[in-house]
């Protein structure tokens, strides 16, 4: 029992998150993924797209990257990370002439990256 408690106590997080805006200690850091896909919306020139990061545990807002895929033409679109929480972002981009429909059926999806505390 002494050995296990020694060893687990030796663990350290090697993710350091250097940021004025997400702080918090250090052994708690963690960096997640995710994508995040079929459930666009539109709301006039402006599609978005909620994404859980529930699974992440982040205690408060984490930093958050995304990148748009499936689209072909990427230098048509610009997007944006809007809302943030701790459990759920919401990503935006500019797409005048594209319908949440043909988003959801041709498949845009975002990769995202997460890095937040846990504590």
């Amino acid at each position: 029992l002494l050995v296990a408690t020694f060893a687990f106590n030796m663990v350290v997080s090697d993710i350091v998150l250097v940021s004025s805006d997400v702080t918090g200690p250090e052994p708690c850091a963690r960096i997640c993924y995710g994508e995040s896909g079929g459930k666009w919306k539109k709301n006039g020139n402006y599609l978005s797209i909620d994404s859980s990061l529930s699974a992440c545990q982040f205690a408060r807002k984490a930093l958050v990257q995304t990148t748009l895929v499936n689209t072909g033409d990427y230098s048509q679109y610009s997007g944006y990370v809007g809302i943030e929480q701790p459990t759920f972002f919401r990503y935006e981009m500019y797409a005048p002439g594209v319908s949440a429909a043909k988003a959801n059926a041709d498949g845009y999806q975002i990769n995202w990256s997460a890095a937040g505390y846990t504590c």
